[in-house]
């Protein structure tokens, strides 16, 4: 089976650990496949010439990181319009179920800051805001690389090459290629962002209390409450 069958396989992993095959070891490898290939080696080629490509053709590790972080902080914005019973500029998926949950804690919203209040607010969104923001993300991704790459033509020679070559040795190449250069997916290093920004509201300390959010949040859930 191919693992770059589909685009979103440019941008997320099962295993994130450093991988252990050196660079060389992974070209000794495709090597031994063109040799397999004789006059047709250069189908290998264009066949890593695209898969190379299509791995640099989304955003760059920090960038996604980045982005999740700005994507965190804009949710700021729209808890804002919740809080004061406004509406948005713009529509936001999230913005009804925002408001929802702003009904349903409304009475744990009792602070004087209105900064602690959206962070008590926020805290219950989070892990949903972050799987909606993260799946948008990779989304977008998919559509930015499918613009470049050819992910059919990309299964057509990988086709072409397992027939002549075997599979066997390709699948290889490919699993040792994803673990040396796709060492953290750009889908987790979004969702990194996004949770770094909520570390900084669980780590801010509201000036009424002189007290950390995650100490505030510790007091208002009740032991039997589940999260939504």
């Amino acid at each position: 089976m191919n693992i770059f069958h589909h685009t979103d396989s440019f941008f997320s992993c099962t295993d994130n650990r450093v991988a252990e095959d050196s660079l060389l070891s992974i070209f000794k490898l495709a090597k031994q496949i063109r040799l397999r290939l004789g006059k047709q080696g250069y189908l290998l080629e264009h066949y890593l010439s695209m898969i190379f490509e299509g791995m640099s053709g989304g955003q760059l590790a920090f960038e996604s990181a980045d982005e999740g972080f700005r994507i965190g902080g804009d949710l700021q914005g729209l808890l804002f319009h919740v809080l004061d019973g406004t509406e948005p500029q713009h529509e936001h998926p999230l913005y009804p179920r925002m408001k929802e949950l702003y009904e349903q804690y409304a009475d744990k919203l009792i602070f004087q800051e209105h900064y602690t209040n959206l962070c008590i607010l926020l805290f219950f969104l989070a892990d949903e805001a972050m799987v909606d923001s993260t799946g948008k993300f990779i989304k977008e991704q998919v559509t930015n690389i499918g613009g470049s790459l050819d992910i059919i033509r990309v299964q057509e020679v990988y086709d072409q090459i397992s027939h002549i070559a075997g599979e066997s040795m390709l699948e290889e190449l490919n699993q040792r290629i994803k673990q040396r250069f796709i060492i953290a997916p750009a889908s987790a290093l979004f969702a990194q962002g996004f949770t770094d920004e909520l570390l900084y509201k669980l780590t801010y300390r509201d000036i009424e209390t002189s007290r950390q959010m995650f100490q505030l949040l510790l007091d208002i859930i009740p032991s039997d409450t589940e999260m939504v």
